[in-house]
């Protein structure tokens, strides 16, 4: 029984002192980064001392042992993470010309561990070559042409954070980051594996990160631009929401998250699309990422975008915006059950209806 107790205290006590040294890091600067290193380091080199002295004049080498391994280990941990996250934490603000925030931080030393260092390296690389822009909600980086786009990027989500607040729930998203591209092929090469076509922009759930192709449409007409962003941040939003509620996206249909995203885009730049006729597809066929991305793929005859805006569009108008909210945080029902119940009518008979009502406004 000792021994658990000794093997916990000790397991506890590495635990605490590696995220303490790992949360410092994260707060400190490059500079400050290393004083504090040495500082810990000789702090945990005189304690080792001190420990290994005892032992050479001890009674018993074994009561002695016994007693001061469990705190060796400690030290040695910490003494290990506090070297390891000195130079890490050097190397990474030292790296980039301006000073990063502890999440943005905390982003690359994950990535670090998940995926491919010389990815994370040329990320770091490029990222060098752009500005950086910081606020409460968001950070954005751009080049330097870029720098309206960039503090119209963070006075739109400001903007949407407030529409969500309205017309979904109150929530305080957690901050995200901004990725202004203006090469198409640097674009895509710092994108993770996706199968989708023609992409302008995509949210990175597990970087936190939105990455924006910037192109000329964009900067003749600026609404393009935000209506992305806006699109773009809505993903974000969605998943910091159903995180809050301690759940994530895999039980949404994608076309009902991107319905979702799409209608909030354009209603940020008030923008009300007139119904098109379209080769209208199954909602059922639009369920998974997989589904979507081939349905949107460059020779598909459908429009899965501008169909599940029309979806979300209509909810609305129905007076159904509680629903949605009803809907996204759903933890154990069916989707398509909880739909049926929640609006009082099946998936299949809303899409006759929303599709009939959409013709007969545009004969108006």
């Amino acid at each position: 029984m000792k021994k658990l107790i000794i093997l916990v205290r000790t397991f506890s006590l590495s635990f605490f002192s590696l995220i303490s040294i790992y949360g410092l890091f994260l707060l400190l600067g490059d500079i400050e980064g290393l004083l504090i290193g040495v500082f810990i380091l000789l702090v945990c080199f005189f304690l080792f001392s001190i420990r290994f002295i005892r032992f050479v004049i001890g009674r018993k080498e074994t009561l002695v042992m016994k007693r001061i391994q469990p705190s060796l280990m400690v030290i040695t941990l910490t003494a290990f993470s506090t070297a390891l996250f000195s130079v890490g934490n050097y190397a990474l603000e030292t790296s980039l010309p301006h000073s990063l925030s502890p999440r943005i931080k905390n982003q690359f030393y994950l990535e670090a561990m998940l995926v491919e260092k010389d990815r994370i390296f040329e990320r770091v690389s490029f990222l060098k070559t752009l500005e950086n822009m910081n606020e409460k909600n968001a950070s954005v980086f751009y080049e330097p042409q870029d720098e309206k786009l960039a503090v119209s990027a963070i006075r739109h989500i400001r903007k949407m954070q407030s529409f969500h607040n309205e017309w979904i729930d109150v929530h305080d998203a957690l901050p995200v980051t901004i990725i202004l591209y203006r090469n198409p092929l640097i674009f895509q090469q710092h994108l993770p594996f996706h199968a989708y076509e023609n992409l302008q922009g995509l949210y990175v759930p597990s970087q936190e990160t939105i990455h924006l192709l910037v192109t000329n449409d964009m900067d003749e007409n600026s609404d393009k631009f935000l209506e992305l962003v806006g699109h773009e941040y809505t993903h974000h939003w969605i998943i910091s929401y159903l995180l809050e509620n301690k759940l994530d996206n895999r039980h949404l249909p994608r076309w009902f998250e991107e319905g979702i995203a799409e209608y909030a885009g354009k209603q940020s730049v008030r923008e009300v699309p007139i119904f098109v006729p379209l080769n209208f597809i199954p909602f059922t066929r639009l369920h998974s990422v997989k589904d979507w991305a081939y349905e949107n793929r460059k020779k598909s005859s459908h429009r899965p975008y501008r169909q599940s805006y029309y979806a979300i569009d209509q909810l609305v108008r129905d007076g159904n915006r509680s629903k949605i909210k009803s809907l996204l945080i759903n933890k154990q029902k069916n989707f398509y059950r909880l739909f049926e119940e929640e609006t009082g009518e099946s998936l299949i008979e809303f899409e006759v209806r929303f599709l009939r009502e959409e013709f007969i406004y545009l004969k108006r």
